[in-house]
């Protein structure tokens, strides 16, 4: 099993499109990705477009809370966006949402 990703970038903004599972299975590639990002310094913002994901575990949402806390460390935001009602729900479960997740009330 793997993971898809896409990559966009717009100015100081770098966008991660995962598709598919993020699981134990495919989530080193995930991590490899973020961790590249966040040490290259070169994004003041790193979403992650969670719109294609249908599965998030553990040990997904380990990286997703690691990468939150390397970012911090460097001074950039991450925040995930656009999630699926399963991940919004594992999220929830979590005490995460309002954490990792943008808040669309405000908008």
């Amino acid at each position: 099993m793997s993971l898809e990703y896409r990559l966009e970038r717009h100015g100081d903004r770098i966008t991660v499109a995962p598709e598919g599972d993020i699981s134990l299975e495919t989530v080193d590639v995930l991590r490899n990705v973020l961790r590249t990002i966040v040490d290259s310094g070169d994004a003041k913002h790193i979403d992650v477009d969670m719109r294609a994901v249908s599965f998030l575990d553990s040990s997904g949402i380990g990286v997703l809370v690691a990468t939150r806390k390397a970012a911090a460390a460097r001074g950039a935001t991450f925040m995930l966006r656009e999630p699926t009602p399963m991940v919004r729900m594992v999220l929830q479960v979590a005490h995460l949402d309002g954490i990792l997740l943008e808040d669309t009330s405000m908008s």
